[in-house]
């Protein structure tokens, strides 16, 4: 149990700096330069009232990864039948799409930034939390 304590706190804070740090630099014709990161994004969506995105991104990027913290620490027969790590981090699938489709332009670029480790080892860290909890039992 001690084991799931120390790999869910470290998920949290990953996930934390994950969703507030700069997640991915894109720059366009070799003049304008964007950061943003994934709380930034959400929140430009939803003021550009693109709900469906905006809504996909919070719904797969924060809040699935924030209910499967919860599963850890919280017996919901429910939710841990759902098996949730097969549906959160579905940004970083999106992110690795437009880092291809950048490297098949010559009009933008898409740099990955702390934002992007930082999701990616919370992603690792939910993975060996789910896989060391599995074989306790």
């Amino acid at each position: 149990m001690l084991i799931t304590i120390i790999f869910s706190a470290i998920e949290a804070i990953l996930l934390f700096f994950g969703i507030f740090s700069p997640f991915a630099r894109i720059q366009e014709f070799w003049i304008f330069k964007e950061e943003f990161s994934i709380y930034n994004l959400i929140i430009a969506l939803f003021d550009q009232q693109n709900f469906l995105l905006g809504g996909t991104i919070l719904l797969f990027g924060v809040l699935i990864p924030f209910m499967r913290l919860c599963t850890n620490f919280i017996p919901i027969a429910r939710l841990k039948n759902l098996n949730l790590h097969k549906l959160a981090m579905v940004d970083i699938f999106l992110i690795s799409f437009l880092l291809f489709s950048s490297q098949l332009s010559y009009f933008f670029e898409v740099s990955l930034l702390k934002g992007f480790y930082f999701l990616f080892a919370a992603l690792v860290v939910s993975y060996v939390n789910h896989w060391t909890t599995k074989s306790m039992k």
